[in-house]
């Protein structure tokens, strides 16, 4: 009897119009964790509407097996990535005129796993406009993402080959005390009236700020090196592309196989060359062809010689 309930439920939800306790309890749950997995948000989807229509039955045999499908780990057959991407459509729909999103995104290191993260997509300075942080602050952030992107640092480690060639290797990864270092000399001063006199960390004030923002969920911190979160990157992508440029003429990357931005996966080896992939999204395409030559006709380059970064 609650496979119909749940059914006739689940076909209300796909009503782009429609917004429920079950889309509030979703909207909740992103905003507090801001980055959640595809598995775990299905998982609490379930979840929700199950408990939505035990609170609103009275019919005990119901309400038992309502109950008992709560507890249980078995998907519900009714309740699948189409009702998920049926609740997400309606929720944006309500939050775009706030200029926020939940956001779906791919796992930098598992990139067949998909993210969800509630974003600030306001085009207009997206750091200034979705975080907790002073004018001060916005300035320091900026000067944080500035070390993983800007030309001069992504481009700063190198190989020599056999033939004594130079070639470059790109990184977005800033080992810690690099990261402190460069904090603590802090931003330059900007000729603005109106901005507050930028003053010096000290070494615990640099580490604590780092450390928050890994915790508002921006920075993560890889084998003792900060970079840009999978978050970070969703909600600062037109700030990043907009700033840095994506290659061949800037500094951003995007998987050739899912197109998202990416700060670790692997590289050609040929520096003229552009492509990158995720990890897994390299394996992926590697098995879908019969040839392991890299994808830019121009290279002849191995896709089994893409180094890592």
């Amino acid at each position: 009897m609650s496979d119909i309930l749940i059914e006739n439920y689940v076909q209300q939800l796909n009503d782009p119009e429609t917004y429920t306790d079950v889309h509030a309890a979703v909207i909740d749950l992103v905003m507090s964790v801001r980055t959640i997995s595809k598995d775990q948000l299905m998982v609490y989807l379930q979840k929700a509407i199950l408990t939505v229509l035990l609170d609103s039955t009275e019919d005990s045999t119901i309400e038992e097996e309502l109950r008992s499908s709560i507890d249980s780990t078995v998907k519900n057959q009714y309740i699948n990535i189409n009702t998920l991407h049926s609740v997400l459509h309606s929720i944006n729909v309500k939050l775009d005129v706030f200029g926020m999103e939940i956001a779906e995104s791919r796992d930098m290191d598992t990139s067949t796993e998909i993210l969800y993260s509630f974003i600030n997509k306001k085009g207009t300075g997206a750091i200034q406009l979705s975080t907790k942080y002073t004018q001060n602050d916005i300035q320091l952030v900026k000067h944080v993402v500035d070390r993983i992107f800007a030309p001069e640092h992504v481009l700063q480690s190198s190989v020599t080959d056999a033939e004594g060639n130079i070639l470059h290797r790109i990184t977005y990864s800033v080992p810690y005390m690099s990261m402190i270092k460069h904090l603590r000399n802090g931003p330059e001063q900007l000729d603005d009236e109106d901005m507050p006199l930028m003053t010096k960390l000290s070494f615990d004030e640099s580490e604590l700020f780092l450390q928050d923002l890994e915790l508002y969920g921006w920075l993560e911190l890889y084998n003792d090196c900060f970079t840009l979160s999978t978050r970070g990157l969703v909600e600062l992508k037109d700030f990043l592309i907009k700033t840095y440029g994506s290659y061949p003429d800037g500094t951003i990357s995007t998987c050739f196989g899912c197109k998202d931005i990416l700060t670790r996966g692997c590289a050609c080896p040929n520096s003229s060359c552009n492509v990158r992939f995720h990890k897994d999204c390299k394996n992926l395409f590697r098995k879908s062809r019969n040839t392991s030559a890299c994808p830019n006709s121009d290279c002849d380059a191995d896709i089994e010689d893409f180094y890592s970064f």
